[in-house]
């Protein structure tokens, strides 16, 4: 059995988001990005160092994007007291959110949206938004946070690489 099969989230006819543990990075290591988009997103070893190094781990939640038993992509989703400063009290944030390079353009970008808020909904029904930081210069990711549902709040936050534009997603 291959690492992140141990624990399913939510089921998408052709798409799933695997709930992976804190030390499951072996199963989306594999997913690098072009340098032009690398640059936006942590690297997922960090992204892994800080799960087991922060306090509340129980807090972020880190999801495999499976298809046709092949991991294609990663995300986080965090809660409480591990929001960002930008995020106001009792939304759901989205972090780290990669599709690998040779899968992009078939819709699982826009299938992963979807799950996460299913989880949410499932997992978390009080909370009612999902919220996200795109880099401004990040045009690839805005395009398909706008395309999923997203909306630009027209706050920004200065982040490591720039400007962000903060996003949201209304859950109802």
């Amino acid at each position: 059995m291959t690492p992140w099969a141990s624990t399913r989230a939510i089921e998408d006819t052709r798409v799933e988001a695997v709930k992976l543990s804190h030390f499951d990075e072996a199963a989306v290591s594999h997913l690098s990005l072009r340098p032009e988009q690398e640059q936006f997103v942590d690297p997922i070893e960090q992204v892994f160092s800080e799960f087991r190094s922060s306090p509340g781990p129980e807090l972020k939640h880190p999801f495999a994007i499976v298809a046709r038993n092949s991991v294609v992509g990663f995300f986080v989703l965090r809660e409480k007291t591990a929001v960002p400063e930008w995020a106001p009290p009792g939304v759901i944030t989205l972090h780290s959110f990669r599709v690998g390079p040779q899968y992009q353009n078939n819709g699982y970008g826009t299938a992963a949206i979807r799950l996460a808020t299913q989880w949410i909904l499932a997992k978390r029904p009080c909370v009612d938004h999902l919220m996200l930081a795109v880099n401004a210069r990040n045009a690839t990711a805005r395009k398909l946070y706008l395309k999923s549902g997203f909306r630009d709040t027209g706050a920004t936050y200065l982040g490591p690489v720039g400007i962000q534009n903060i996003l949201e997603y209304k859950m109802r």
